[in-house]
This record gives C-alpha cells, structure tokens and sequence, in this order.
C-alpha cells in the first residue's frame, strides 16, 4: 500500500476552484471518496507538496488540498492580507465541499485553529506543528525585519537564510548568516529552491501574521471540534511547549508526539505516511 502510494501520479487528482469571501480564486486538488477533509499546507509549500499524505486517507475520505493564497491556481493574498482571509478560503472551501474534517499543517496548522473559531462546521481538526507562538520577546522577532530588507534587496538567498535563522530554531541560527547561506544554498538547490523563491514574499507576509499573533492563543479556548494536536519527537522543545500549552487551553484535544519525525515530516520525500496513519485513525474514530 505505502509504495502505490508514493507512486501515484498528480494526474489522478482533479483539480477545482473556489471563489472565497473577497472575490479571490482558491484552487485545490481531490482524491478519493467518502466524507471531506480539507489539507491547508503550511509556508513555503503547495498542494503538489502534500499528496502522498493526502492518498493515504482516498480509500476512506474525499480529501481536499488546498493551494494557499499566492500559489498554484489560487489568486494572490492581496493588500489587505492576514490570516482571516485564510480563515475565510478554508471557509468557502467547506462550504463547497462538505468537509467535516481539517488538518493543518504549520502556518496551514495556525489558519485552521483561527478559522475554528468563528467556523463550527468542522468535526475533528489535526494540526500538526501549528504556527502558533506562546511568547516571544519584541527582540526575538528581528530577524523579520531583516527578511525584509533582504528582500528590497533582491538577496533571496539572503532572506531565506534570514527566515530559516530566525525561525527554524536550528544550528544555523547560531552560526555567523554568511555560513548559514552557504549550508543552505549547498543544501537546497534546482527545483526545490525555484519553488521556495517564488514564495518568499508570500511566506514573509504570514510571518508578520504570525507575529501579530503572538501570545494570543488563549482564545482558543472557544473550540468546540475534537483537536488532535501533534509534533515531532525530533522539533525544538519550544514547539513541545507550544503543544502542551494549546492541549490545557482547548477543551476538547489531545497530543500526539511522533518519535523519529520532525517539522517537515508531512510533506512529499519525509515521512508523510507516519504523520497520516495516527490522523486517519483519528478522524475515522
């Protein structure tokens, strides 16, 4: 089963689109049959990156990937972005569709507990890794300003060095930057890094959202859907407390911690399978 699933082809899904609240595009794939479930990919990533996990669950739900704001089919995030334009793409999806089930994956994971909020009509969510922060210091957050000016600069290289620094909590962020690029440019090359470029204004946008969002989680108390929360064994202890504190503010959740994955491991050429079988037990309960 796993290997036909990784074989499979983009062509066996179909391709949709959806006009959200503002007027804007919102395109996803499709597979399988059965009740809904809406995939909403996090930063730096499209629909394409999430398809093996999404044909782990087509012999049992119709599951529904998003393309985000600014990729694939789906119109741009325009001038008034934030992350309730997200709220309201997942929103019109769910209304298209039916869905009653949502996973969120990162930033996607962060969309998908703000959309519960005001959005009832989902059952179950499974986040994994969400992009929600407890706390940070003002302080902490200067390596966005930085992404930023990179950027003015036309330095690409340079502003996602910036990001993965500032954000990714790994040995890099405590190496000078000049070394930090060269790992990474040695690191992610050709296609891969096309992809990411291209979504470099895009991912800078979602990460002041997640700024401004900072400390808010509280209010995620109001939940009412069944969340399953998880993480990788391998993430930063930060992302473990940002997991433990969101499963003692909403009500109805639980935690699962993966041993031997870490932050991308949702996505294509990772461990995709390992984060979809305990989400499909979840949702199939």
């Amino acid at each position: 089963m796993a290997k036909a699933i990784t074989e499979a082809k983009m062509d066996q899904f179909t391709r949709s689109t959806v006009t959200s609240q503002d007027g804007t595009t919102i395109g996803y794939r499709s597979i399988g049959s059965g009740p809904g479930l809406i995939v909403v990919p996090g930063a730096l990533t499209t629909s394409e990156q999430f398809t093996t996990f999404a044909l782990h669950f087509a012999d049992s739900l119709t599951v529904h990937i998003m393309d985000r704001r600014g990729r694939g089919e789906s119109g741009p995030q325009g001038p008034d972005y934030s992350v309730n334009k997200e709220c309201e793409d997942i929103t019109a999806l769910q209304e298209v569709t039916g869905a009653s089930f949502l996973f969120g994956h990162s930033y996607g994971g962060l969309a998908a507990l703000e959309n519960a909020l005001s959005n009832h009509s989902f059952v179950k969510i499974a986040v994994y890794e969400p992009g929600v922060v407890i706390h940070l210091e003002p302080s902490d957050w200067d390596w966005l300003a930085e992404y930023e000016e990179d950027m003015k600069k036309k330095d690409f290289r340079g502003a996602f060095t910036s990001f993965v620094r500032g954000a990714g909590q790994t040995f890099l962020s405590r190496v000078p930057k000049w070394f930090a690029k060269l790992n990474l440019c040695i690191g992610i090359r050709g296609e891969h890094w096309s992809r990411m470029q291209q979504l470099l204004p895009e991912n800078l946008n979602e990460h002041k959202e997640v700024q401004r969002l900072s400390s808010s989680y509280g209010k995620y108390k109001a939940i009412t859907a069944d969340v399953l929360l998880m993480s990788g064994a391998k993430s930063a202890n930060s992302v473990q407390h940002m997991i433990r504190e969101l499963n003692q503010t909403i009500k109805q959740s639980k935690v699962l911690m993966i041993p031997g994955l870490h932050y991308l491991s949702p996505e294509n050429g990772y461990s995709p399978i390992q984060v979809a079988q305990p989400v499909k037990e979840f949702f199939l309960s």
